[in-house]
């Protein structure tokens, strides 16, 4: 006869036969992993059809983006609707087949200058940064944009000598241009080409050499204390001078919603403090450099409806004097 109970174990009852929590039988851990497959198959669903709608999506913007485009749509006054600069004041007529504007903001055009451009950058050493503006004068074409730089020091924004880009109807852009090796004085050229038309073609020349400086530190996106002096680029009527903290770049205080008014300039002022350069010990800043730059109105007051200086170009003497870091 078999014999059973708990007074032949020399365990207790509860250890010998363990009581089963409420729901986890035999059928419940098969249970769970249909559910849990279950689950697992319609989070694969939903993440494909996802994915298909974000390629969908994608593949419609890069078939508008190169759509063939007709010569004359993008033309005004047989110029192609978009041109570029250095911000630097030091830029002239590139081809020699254009006389600079004795007023700037007299001019009756929807362009910022007459015809391409030939600019100096003077640099302080590797890492150093220019500001490279495009202009599209379309009020109503936004325009899709191939930059090319042809010589292999230079990198735009330190990815490389070509990007793709997108400026807005009617609007101004501004690409910092960074200097990856040493080199004493070089001339390049930059090309700013239509992404669906090769032949509609912008370019820009470079003379850039070194001022035998090599320094420290090159603002790109840092925080600072700037020295500044304003002028009318026309009348030669200074405006303002003064010192501000301020973010080399775009500042991102200045994206918020809303933004907070005290701490955001022109759009101009903040890119025109990219390439301010300075000799650091340690947090202190040992001396640092200056520059001028020359800002149309669309990146000044140009977007301020009913300002004084909306129509104006203006002049900065920018010097840095404390970098934040």
């Amino acid at each position: 006869m078999l014999v059973s109970g708990t007074w032949i174990s020399d365990r207790p009852e509860a250890e010998e036969h363990p009581v089963v929590p409420i729901g986890l039988n035999e059928m419940a851990v098969p249970r769970i992993s249909i559910l849990a497959s279950f689950g697992t198959i319609a989070m694969l669903l939903l993440s494909a059809i996802w994915l298909g709608l974000a390629a969908n999506s994608f593949l419609n913007q890069f078939e508008d983006a190169f759509a063939a485009v007709a010569e004359e749509a993008i033309q005004v006054d047989g110029r192609w609707t978009w041109e570029a600069t250095l911000l630097f004041d030091g830029c002239d007529t590139r081809n020699g087949d254009w006389n600079w504007p004795a007023n700037l903001a007299g001019q009756d055009d929807v362009f910022w200058f007459p015809g391409e451009l030939e600019c100096i950058w003077e640099h302080q050493g590797v890492g150093d940064y220019a500001h490279l503006a495009i202009h599209n004068v379309d009020e109503e074409r936004d325009l899709p944009l191939s930059i090319e730089v042809n010589h292999a020091a230079i990198s735009i924004d330190g990815n490389g000598q070509s990007a793709v880009t997108s400026v807005a109807a009617g609007d101004a852009i501004v690409i910092p241009l960074r200097l990856e090796y040493t080199v004493e004085e070089a001339q390049f050229t930059i090309d700013v080409v239509h992404v669906s038309l090769p032949s509609a073609k912008v370019s820009l020349d470079v003379d850039m050499f070194s001022d035998m400086s090599d320094r420290d530190r090159h603002a790109r996106s840092e925080r600072m204390s700037v020295a500044y002096t304003v002028w009318d680029a026309d009348s030669d009527e200074q405006l303002d001078s003064g010192t501000l903290p301020a973010t080399a770049g775009e500042d991102p205080m200045c994206n918020t919603e809303p933004p907070i008014p005290w701490v955001c300039y022109i759009e101009g002022f903040g890119w025109g403090l990219v390439g301010l350069d300075a000799d650091m010990q340690e947090s202190l800043t040992l001396s640092g450099t200056s520059h001028r730059i020359l800002l149309p109105p669309d990146l000044a007051y140009g977007n301020s409806d009913g300002h004084e200086l909306q129509d104006s170009w203006l002049l900065f003497d920018l010097e840095l004097e404390q970098l934040f870091i």
